[in-house]
This record gives C-alpha cells, sequence and structure tokens, in this order.
C-alpha cells in the first residue's frame, strides 16, 4: 500500500514530464509483449498510468480501442501533442484518490497495461479492479516493473551508485512483492527484458 508520505503529487510528475526522460518503449518489450498477449485489431484496452502515451501509441496501432488514463497534465498534453489517432483517447484520473471512470465497467475490457507504474499504486486493490473489469474469457493484464534485486545489491560498496538515494520516478518492486501479483489469478506468467525489468502477464482473475 502506498502511503500519503511516499505519494507523488501530480504537481511531481508534471515537473518530472517537464525535465525528465520517460522510457522508451523498446522493440524487444514488444515483440515479447506481441509472442505471450497476441493483442488483436478489435480488442479494447486501457492503459494505465499512460504517461506521454508511448505505449498506448503502439497499443493502438496494432488495432485496439484503447484508452490511455494518467493524473498527470502535463503528461496527457504531451501524449495528445503527439498526435490522436483511431480507436484512441486520454483522459485524467487519479487512480489511487478518486472513483473509478464510469466507462469501467465488469468485463468491459480485452487487456488492461500498467508498466512502470505499480509501485507507485495500491496495487492490491488495483488488480481486484481490474480482474473485475477484464472479460472473464479472454481478459489479460500486462505489467512491466523495475525489480529491487535486494539481495544482489547487498555486497554493493556503500559509496556505489546502488546506494544512492533512489530516484523516485524510478520505484522498484522486490521479487517478494511481484510473487504476490498473481494472487486470485489462474494464470500467471512472467520474464525478463533485462537485469532490471520484468513482465508479469495474468489471466483469469478469480478473487
Amino acid at each position: 500500500m502506498m502511503t500519503d508520505e511516499l505519494r507523488l503529487s501530480p504537481a511531481d510528475w508534471d515537473r518530472w514530464y517537464r525535465t525528465g526522460h520517460p522510457s522508451v518503449v523498446s522493440h524487444k518489450e514488444c515483440d515479447r509483449f506481441y509472442g505471450r498477449v497476441a493483442p488483436r485489431p478489435g480488442m479494447t484496452a486501457v492503459d494505465l498510468a499512460c504517461g506521454s502515451g508511448q505505449w498506448t501509441r503502439q497499443l493502438a496501432a496494432w488495432g485496439l480501442t484503447v484508452t490511455g488514463y494518467d493524473f498527470s497534465a502535463e503528461a496527457l498534453r504531451q501524449a495528445n501533442a503527439a498526435g490522436l489517432r483511431d480507436r484512441l483517447t486520454y483522459a485524467r484520473w487519479d487512480i489511487d484518490g478518486e472513483a473509478i471512470p464510469r466507462d469501467l465497467l465488469p468485463g468491459s475490457l480485452n487487456l488492461v497495461t500498467c508498466r512502470y507504474a505499480l509501485p507507485y499504486l495500491a496495487y492490491a486493490r488495483l488488480l481486484t479492479d481490474v480482474g473485475r473489469w477484464l472479460d472473464p474469457d479472454s481478459g489479460t493484464f500486462y505489467a512491466l516493473v523495475r525489480v529491487d534485486h535486494q539481495d544482489a545489491d547487498e555486497g554493493q560498496a556503500a559509496d556505489t551508485e546502488q546506494d544512492a538515494a533512489p530516484d523516485p520516478s524510478h520505484r522498484r518492486l522486490t521479487e517478494e512483492q511481484i510473487e504476490t501479483l498473481g494472487y486470485g489469478w489462474a494464470h500467471r506468467q512472467t520474464y525478463s527484458l533485462s537485469r532490471r525489468h520484468s513482465a508479469i502477464v495474468l489471466r483469469g482473475y478469480g478473487g
């Protein structure tokens, strides 16, 4: 659960999107996602914490009808400035702090994605909601997270980069936390994109 002290505000994220460098969607991620999730034209998707919309636009390019949600006005400004296309929309939503949008009805989605944002969210509660939104037969949840290899990093020298103050815009989940993400789902798959990046695919939420 994300505490108020650790929660970044919309103003924090606006500032970061004006000065930071959002992670690029790589060909490797696209290829592995496409092979495991098999997105098809006509699917309905939601991209949670979409940021400047790089991944949202990729989903639309595959022919999905997709809405990207974020609570940073600057991120959404950049997303819209990158160009809209058929089947692509963006909307503001504070996922932890506001009511669920009316469009997110039970069983209404084929795919929900969330890249890098789970460590900032009350993700156990969110995944319960996601499970309800997804079609019970074909619905898929996909997340990409940065991994905190705590044990492997313990031996690093105190003056290395690993021991510097963590970047609040690059929060991670431990391997143990990632293992809990499949609770209540019938099918769970994880795979690594690199030592520091893991993807999680969940299907068949059972509550």
